[in-house]
């Protein structure tokens, strides 16, 4: 899933738009890409400050999408994924503390099981 192409793009810093489905539709947040941390080919963490109504949404339908993408640099075209998947937020646990060592204002890990990869740019 998380090939080679998609964590080049990852190293770029962008925004990542992250979406979830509530009860009033579509709800969409922002991180930066830098804050994305590939756990393995399929997972993806990043802290959480606020995200309550993402935390809330993903209680009721853990169903997610995420856009990244690059611009064109030096080495070739832009290029921008949606990523498809599941999430939970961890208030606890190894995965949060990870991203409290990193980011000290995180209060929660979002973590995103990967289960498709669709090419959007370039």
């Amino acid at each position: 899933m998380l090939d080679e192409t998609v964590l080049g793009v990852l190293k770029s810093e962008g925004s990542a738009t992250f979406m979830t489905k509530g009860p009033d539709g579509p709800h969409l947040v922002a991180t930066w890409q830098s804050y994305l941390d590939p756990i393995d080919a399929r997972t993806l963490v990043f802290p959480a400050a606020g995200y309550r109504v993402t935390e809330a949404n993903l209680a009721h339908d853990p169903s997610v999408q995420m856009i990244i993408g690059k611009q064109r640099g030096a080495d070739g075209a832009a290029l921008g994924f949606r990523l498809s998947g599941t999430a939970v937020v961890q208030a606890e646990g190894p995965l949060r503390e990870r991203m409290k060592a990193k980011y000290p204002w995180c209060r929660a890990a979002v973590v995103m099981t990967v289960t498709g990869v669709e090419r959007i740019l370039g």
